[in-house]
């Protein structure tokens, strides 16, 4: 398998012990890039990646919200051509709840404020590239609030204005940045969700793809789709859909 503008490039995808992340990580071993670094929360998932025995896969220690790793990767890495901002929490927390504080202070750092960091420490190295690229996994929820899930799609929701602010700042130097908004796909995130989940590789292919096109925004499942038309024709309509 092999995606076009990703042919011997060194990527690096955070979150990457389960999930989206880890389906990111396996799709790309597959295919013709140079290198692929999976950074992940704790030593544990670390471990998870070595098992796997992964070609061109070097598992690192990367918590977003610690800059202590930000700092020893960016030391560590000389060469980058991409990055998956794929690292992610949610709580089932509305902004009513009694911790919704607590919560949505640990979703912003994670979704928001952990990619900034990450990016600002990582752009010296995507400057260097000649075919540098940003890849945000932001959610659907981030375009309109699902009720049961406030505080994260307050955070998504950031990490979509952060996708529109980067692509115009980054324009200038030829850095390609994507922002991808899925629904519901099969993880332990929508492990009560009872509609059609796509599996994390499928997602993982789509945004690739996606990406390989050229496409600013993607919609990787049918949901997304689905949501997003409503979206532009009446947002008022979506937020009512979400809201029950």
């Amino acid at each position: 398998m092999n995606f076009p503008h990703l042919t011997n490039a060194n990527i690096l995808v955070t979150g990457s012990s389960r999930g989206l992340g880890l389906a990111f990580v396996k799709t790309l071993s597959k295919s013709d890039v140079e290198h692929i670094y999976a950074g992940c929360r704790t030593q544990s998932g670390c471990d998870t990646i070595k098992e796997l025995n992964l070609p061109n896969v070097t598992p690192v220690l990367l918590d977003v919200t610690k800059q202590s790793d930000i700092n020893n990767l960016s030391s560590t890495i000389s060469q980058l051509d991409l990055v998956i901002n794929n690292a992610g929490i949610a709580s089932a927390c509305g902004f009513s709840s009694e911790n919704a504080l607590d919560i949505s202070k640990a979703e912003m750092d994670v979704h928001y404020f952990g990619s900034i960091s990450l990016i600002q420490a990582l752009l010296p190295l995507l400057k260097l590239s000649t075919k540098a690229g940003i890849i945000n996994i932001s959610s659907i929820a981030g375009l309109s609030n699902f009720k049961a899930m406030g505080t994260y799609s307050a955070s998504k929701g950031a990490l979509h204005f952060l996708t529109q602010g980067l692509r115009a700042e980054l324009s200038a130097d030829d850095i390609f940045v994507q922002g991808v908004y899925p629904g519901p796909f099969d993880t332990r995130l929508a492990a009560n969700y009872e509609g059609p989940k796509p599996s994390p590789i499928n997602i993982a292919e789509s945004v690739l793809n996606s990406y390989c096109e050229r496409q600013y925004e993607v919609f990787p499942d049918e949901f997304s789709t689905n949501m997003h038309q409503i979206f532009k024709n009446a947002p008022k309509e979506l937020e009512e859909i979400f809201s029950q």
